[in-house]
């Protein structure tokens, strides 16, 4: 198991280096339970609590280059103004791109190298049958089971009835 204290360490100073202002009171835990997301922020108070995914953590896949992505990611939320993914968060996640040659994206795609083995594929999908467009889901919510009842976000037409929703193989 990596060691998540020890890469924390080596992020918060990457993004020392480069004068970006984060915060100074920042815990890191590990989340055994998350299965489709890789980090998490969350400010509690004055401080803020970055969770990584355990399956981050593990030696024998090679993620080393995935949890560091990660984890500056998560830090640069604790900058004043950056919880979203947008204005100052892209502009601090170009500018340490540039710079120490990471890939910090919004989020990570499952078909990404390593990562494809730590992401589960969605169990379930929808296509509308009008433009084409894909909804994949990972449980069977109300609009698995009666995609019937929306519209496709993308052209607005009605999805289809019943079998539409199908489970991935």
């Amino acid at each position: 198991m990596r060691d998540l204290n020890h890469y924390a360490k080596i992020c918060l100073a990457e993004v020392d280096r480069l004068k970006i202002p984060r915060a100074k009171s920042i815990g890191f835990s590990v989340n055994t339970r998350a299965k489709t997301r890789l980090g998490l922020c969350r400010k509690q108070g004055d401080r803020y609590e970055i969770e990584i995914a355990s399956s981050l953590l593990d030696e024998s896949k090679p993620l080393e280059g995935e949890l560091k992505n990660t984890l500056i990611h998560e830090i640069l939320h604790t900058c004043r103004g950056c919880m979203k993914h947008t204005g100052r968060w892209k502009q601090y996640a170009d500018r340490v791109n540039a710079a120490l040659g990471y890939n910090i994206k919004r989020t990570a795609g499952r078909d990404e190298g390593a990562l494809s083995e730590v992401i589960p594929k969605p169990r379930y999908r929808v296509v509308c049958p009008h433009c084409g467009a894909v909804y994949e889901r990972y449980k069977a919510s109300e609009f698995i089971k009666h995609p019937e009842r929306y519209r496709c976000g993308k052209c607005k037409k009605p999805l289809a009835a019943m079998n539409q929703a199908s489970p991935q193989s």
